[in-house]
This record gives structure tokens, sequence and C-alpha cells, in this order.
């Protein structure tokens, strides 16, 4: 690879031929002039050429932000879920409507800091700290790419996560709500988030072959993940979620009682029933959705008059349940599926004092 001098008026510029650009493949140059003598070109031309020659030389694309973010989402979706392709195509819309234009060398940390503040008016605290880790794994291989120097989000400070505060149920009231609802389309998911803790996704996905009615135990290895406007069955991101849940008595009884009337159905309706083992399924074998339980929950809550909470409120009802009855944190941990069990701890914190205040009196038995 050579250069190639030329002389403008009185003074000299080179231009040197690059490597075509990492992303686009577009043909690039290195041209700069203003040298007084012939000489000056050439040397600092060689001393450009020393450093391609040696892979120590780039230069910062000059494509835009938006530009750069469509290429790496499409090159980097095939390392990811595609739930999770689709949320990232959404936090670069959300970028690019406030710093999209702006060239991509040319982008600093008062950019992103200002992008962070404008963000947070209309998306919540938890949504804005995504897209900053979404876009600095898209800067990082950028700079891995050579295309800028270093990685601006480096140098901002990153939103932080408002404080999540847990809303529950009181065992009255989950009884209560438990009561009204049966023989509902709802009250199997509900029956099975308040006794185990298990997501809406995983619970739409739920089959029998996953329920072992011999060992009291149901495992739970895949879930319904989103992906565009349909439904896609996926194993869970990772294997602390894959995991095994004992049944109370409760749920061992409901899902017995659940599975025998279905199995009466699917035999009187042999010819329209299309048997994929779901154990939350429509009179034609075809499974829930998890918008669609999601959906009927908050209905039902809002119909019969109970305290407003989510349906992954369930999860949280149950988790927070065990806790107060002085189960070990590992064990709740395990059963919610969290990767670790600080992320427990983290999560029902406002539970641990009145766990401390019961193994403090305790500890006075012992002492008297």
């Amino acid at each position: 690879m050579r250069g190639s001098i030329r002389k403008r008026g009185s003074l000299w510029e080179y231009t040197i031929n690059l490597e075509p650009d990492p992303i686009t493949g577009k043909r690039r140059r290195k041209s700069k002039g203003g040298f007084k003598t012939k000489k000056d070109c050439e040397a600092s031309m060689n001393k450009i050429l020393v450093k391609v020659e040696n892979g120590d030389y780039f230069e910062a694309s000059n494509m835009n932000i938006r530009e750069f973010l469509d290429h790496w989402i499409n090159i980097y979706k095939s390392n990811i879920e595609a739930s999770t392709y689709e949320r990232y195509k959404e936090f670069s819309k959300n970028i690019a409507s406030h710093i999209g234009g702006m060239e991509l060398s040319k982008l600093k940390p008062i950019h992103i800091q200002n992008m962070y503040k404008n963000l947070e008016t209309n998306l919540s605290s938890g949504t804005v700290l995504k897209i900053h880790r979404m876009f600095h794994l898209a800067l990082k291989h950028a700079v891995n790419w050579q295309m800028i120097n270093n990685n601006p989000t480096d140098y901002v400070t990153a939103p932080k996560r408002n404080k999540f505060e847990v809303k529950v149920w009181d065992t009255d009231t989950l009884n209560n709500f438990l009561k009204d609802i049966y023989g509902t389309n709802l009250y199997i998911p509900a029956m099975l988030a308040l006794t185990t803790g298990m997501r809406e996704g995983e619970i739409a996905a739920l089959k029998w072959d996953n329920v072992n009615f011999k060992e009291h135990f149901i495992s739970v290895t895949h879930n319904f993940q989103r992906v565009g406007n349909n439904y896609e069955l996926k194993s869970p991101k990772t294997a602390k979620s894959k995991r095994n849940i004992a049944m109370m008595d409760l749920t061992f009884k409901d899902l017995k009682t659940h599975r025998k009337s279905q199995i009466k159905h699917m035999l009187k309706n042999e010819t329209s029933y299309n048997d994929e083992g779901f154990v939350c399924a429509w009179d034609n074998g075809q499974p829930y959705r998890p918008h669609y339980i999601s959906d009927m929950f908050r209905n039902s809550v809002k119909k019969l008059g109970y305290p407003i909470i989510r349906f992954h409120d369930l999860r949280h009802t149950h988790a927070t349940m065990l806790l107060s009855k002085g189960v070990n944190p590992k064990i709740v941990s395990e059963r919610l599926g969290h990767s670790t069990v600080s992320i427990t701890l983290d999560i029902y914190s406002h539970v641990l004092p009145n766990i401390q205040k019961e193994a403090v009196e305790r500890l006075n038995d012992i002492f008297k």
C-alpha cells in the first residue's frame, strides 16, 4: 500500500488509500495538505504508512450514530435472542431520536449525558439504564473495530435505577381472590404464580411432561418470549432459570383436578383438540399467551375490587410469604430462578428486618 503526492498551488498534499470501512465496506482515503515542501509531505506520509503497515493506524469512521447502530445490530443479532434483538432495535430508535444524526467520531460524553437526562423525561430509569448498557456495548465494539479511539460511555454517569417497590397481597386477600376466580381460565395461572413463584411466560410454556406428580415437583424448562407481534417457545436465558420447584399440597391437588378435567374435555373433542401438552390451554389445545394471562388478571382484579397489583406481583407475593415464614433466602432464590441469592435479598429487603427480629428473639431464649 503506497500513497501519492501532488502539488496544489504552492503547497504539497498526500493521499493514502486505506483498507475498506470494516462496517460498510466503503473505500477509504486519508489526505492531508498544507506542506511547504515535498520533503515534509513525504516524511509525514511515510509515518502514516508505517503505522498502517504495522496495524497501528486507524481513521475514525464518518458514519453517523444512527447508521452505526443499524449496522451494529445487524452484525450482533446472531449473538442474542430474538426478543433482545427487538428490544435493542427499540433502544436504538430512542438514541437516534436524540443524537442519531451526529457523526460517530464526534460523539462526546456530554452528548450522551444530556441524552440520558432527556430520555428520563419519558422513560423509566430502569429502561434508560438498559439503553446505557446496550450503547456501551455497541461503542465498545466500535473501539474494537477501530472506528473510534475510546468509548465515551466510560466517562458518563450511568443512569441509576429507582428503588423498586414490591407490591404484594396479604394471605387473606390472595386466598379470597383464588376463591373468587376458581373455575375460570385465570385460576390455574394465578394459583401457579402464588404457589410456585413462576413467571407468566414460564406458566404459559408449562407442559404436563414437566409436572412430576410422583415426586411432587415442577420442572421449569421453557418460557414464551415475545418476538415482534408473536411469541416463541425458548429455553431460559440462564442455567438458574431452568429449575425444579417442589409443589405445595394445593398446587398438587389443583393440577391433578385440572389434568383430569382437561383429559375429559380432550376425549370429547378429539377432532378439534390439538394436544400439544400445555397445562394452560384453550378448548382447542392452543396455549395461553403471557399477555392474555396478564390482561385477564388485570381485568379480574379491577372487576372484583381487589388492591391493584400486576400478575408478576403474585410471584413477589410468593417470595415474600416464604421469607416471612423464615424460609432460607437461598431456597427462595432457587424457587424463583434468580441467578444469585443477592438478587433475591436486594428485591425483598423489606422482609428482612422482620426475619432478623424473629432470629434475635430465638437467640434471646438461648441467653436467658
